[in-house]
């Protein structure tokens, strides 16, 4: 009885088989089943592979790019208390004022930007935050930016290099400038290479996209934008970007 049972099972078994075979399947010669073949036509398809002793894969493929700055698209923002009122970015360095703002109509990306207005004279709105670099590497500084009102210095770039982490270990703007020259300097202190604020055309979103060295001592960089007293900007999509050569 076992053995007619176990028969019978092998029977309803190949029925099966034959019944999810196309009549014109022809067996691979490689010895793989029609599954494997299946799942190594798909990966071998779907991946172009370069020839030669050391395959890799295709151009075509577009690389991952990894945002050092956390909270890059400033969506993240920390629960204001009665006692703190203040709108802090998560992951970004604290400023106790209200130059900083939480904005959710103008936006170029996700759901919130930071608005950044100066509210008296000699104080300024600003958005920062530091992140660990390679010395000697090259790293892509991008974010947009929407400029509705402008007035004398405006806004700019305003970061720094620093050896340590600490803000005592700022590397002065002196050797900065003696390293990069001046023009390339204003990509870090001004508004791009060879500018010494942003470019400022008014209620449209612009775009700063720079590349440049670490200097050789530094570990680590802090992005920031600076916005001054009487011009209101908004800022959003911030990258820090490590790139490979």
């Amino acid at each position: 009885m076992r053995k007619a049972t176990i028969y019978i099972i092998f029977l309803v078994a190949i029925a099966l088989y034959a019944s999810c075979t196309p009549d014109d399947y022809v067996p691979p010669a490689t010895g793989q089943t029609p599954q494997e073949e299946i799942v190594d036509s798909i990966i071998n398809d779907s991946i172009p592979i370069s020839g030669g002793d050391n395959d890799t894969i295709n151009d075509t493929i577009p690389l991952v790019e990894v945002n050092l700055l956390l909270n890059g698209g400033l969506e993240q923002w920390v629960d204001p208390q009665t006692a703190d009122p203040y709108d802090i970015p998560e992951h970004w360095f604290r400023h106790n004022n209200l130059n900083v703002r939480k904005n959710n109509t103008i936006v170029t990306e996700g759901i919130y930007s930071a608005k950044m207005e100066s509210l008296e004279t000699g104080s300024t709105a600003r958005v920062d935050q530091r992140v660990p670099v390679t010395p000697g590497s090259r790293i892509r500084i991008r974010f947009s930016y929407y400029v509705e009102q402008w007035k004398s210095k405006g806004a700019r770039t305003y970061c720094y290099f620093r050896t340590r982490a600490t803000e005592a270990s700022n590397i002065s703007a002196e050797d900065l400038k003696d390293f990069y020259g001046q023009e390339a300097y204003y990509i870090i202190r001004g508004g791009g290479y060879g500018l010494t604020y942003l470019p400022h055309d008014l209620n449209v979103w612009q775009t700063f996209d720079e590349t440049i060295e670490v200097p050789p001592t530094a570990n680590y960089f802090v992005f920031g934008v600076n916005s001054y007293h009487g011009t209101i900007i908004y800022v959003d999509d911030c990258y820090v970007i490590e790139v490979s050569e």
